[in-house]
């Protein structure tokens, strides 16, 4: 029986009048590509809609999901191309024409995946600007940024040069030079999660200031936890990567690669969509987000308590019709849908805020010079992951 499996996961599906050579090794990493993909798709048109149709502001964050989007179609193709030219068959049965082409695909497929992966953490990272309008929030994001940027830029250009003249990456009989693949891969790779799990711990002393009902932590640990899936994901990737590394069969040991190349970078994407979707569903299930948002802190929980983090947050501005990520100022602060039960939480602990600043006015004695505007309530607050 496990013979009879083994022979199966090794067929080859081969036509001679369109080239295709195909093993059911590859056919399965094909698969994996095109779903979390078909996913990421979905994701990204949701936002869209949200964005387009509801809120009626398209910003830079989506354009940059978008061009991720782009990337990882790119990349999808490419990986069809791998598929059907003998990705997961063993070297010595694939025809050296074949061989050739598959070459080529797995050369372009590493800038395209360096690209969309960079362009889903710079979209997280520019939501984070405006979820945490803070100046040290401020600095850290410029600083990640940054840092994006400088080993991007050299992540997608080594990987179009790894070697001079580039047609020696797949065949090696041509004089030339060729960076270490290897270590190449490797430091990438590191990076990748490096800046994975930076982005993933950057919110934190931020929502370690404010107190959020029960409900609202739970659906702020979920989504972490997709987040740390990405982070996940790029360690296992790391591990294939090395395996190909060590392999001396890399056109058969590549399929677990290109498929977490794909799982990462299609769950980056996701992640980065998430936090912009509170509209659509509090449009679709209402009752669902105003069950969410039923529960409030209690008056001495929403103080916020760390000052580093919120000493420049934006005040509470009136709300929209709908806004964006959670409450508040519609243009620093993501909110709440119509039907969630926002308007009316926000009146009545308004209305209890002037009420004791007149009680304060009217006490006989000198009079506060400046009287500070209320801060969005904590647990109307939207975080991404």
């Amino acid at each position: 029986m496990t013979m009879d499996l083994l022979y199966i996961r090794d067929a080859i599906f081969r036509r001679d009048n369109d080239g295709i050579f195909m093993s059911a090794r590859g056919a399965q990493g094909l698969v994996v590509s095109i779903v979390f993909t078909a996913l990421a798709t979905c994701f990204v048109a949701m936002r869209m809609y949200t964005r387009m149709g509801l809120m009626k502001r398209v910003e830079a964050n989506d354009w940059m999901v978008i061009i991720a989007l782009v990337n990882s179609y790119i990349f999808m193709a490419l990986d069809i191309i791998e598929a059907v030219s003998g990705m997961g068959v063993h070297f010595k049965d694939i025809p050296p024409n074949i061989f050739l082409r598959q070459m080529k695909a797995f050369w372009l497929t590493i800038p395209f995946y360096n690209a969309a992966v960079l362009c889903a953490k710079a979209s997280i990272l520019m939501q984070y600007f405006r979820v945490f309008p803070t100046h040290r929030m401020r600095v850290v994001c410029w600083v990640m940024i940054t840092i994006l940027a400088i080993y991007g830029t050299w992540a997608v250009i080594s990987a179009f040069l790894n070697c001079i003249p580039v047609a020696k990456f797949w065949d090696d009989s041509i004089q030339g030079y060729c960076l270490d693949k290897t270590k190449l891969w490797f430091s990438n790779a590191s990076m990748h999660i490096s800046t994975d799990i930076a982005i993933l711990v950057i919110p934190i002393p931020a929502l370690i200031a404010i107190d959020l009902p029960r409900k609202q932590k739970l659906a702020l640990m979920i989504m972490f936890a997709l987040g740390g899936f990405v982070c996940i994901t790029s360690i296992i990737r790391l591990l294939s990567l090395k395996q190909i590394a060590d392999s001396t069969d890399p056109t058969y040991d590549n399929v677990a690669a290109a498929s977490w190349s794909a799982i990462e970078c299609n769950t980056g994407i996701i992640c980065a969509c998430l936090p912009t979707l509170k509209p659509l569903v509090a449009r679709i299930f209402p009752s669902m987000v105003s069950t969410f948002n039923a529960s409030r802190p209690t008056r001495g929980d929403t103080t916020q308590r760390n000052s580093d983090w919120n000493d420049n947050a934006s005040t509470l501005g009136p709300p929209g019709e709908e806004h964006e990520y959670g409450a508040g100022d519609p243009e620093r602060v993501l909110a709440l849908a119509p039907g969630t039960g926002f308007r009316s939480s926000l009146k009545r602990w308004t209305r209890e805020e002037e009420k004791k600043l007149s009680q304060i006015t009217s006490v006989p004695g000198p009079r506060p010079n400046r009287v500070a505007h209320p801060r969005p309530l904590p647990g109307d607050l939207a975080v991404p992951f």
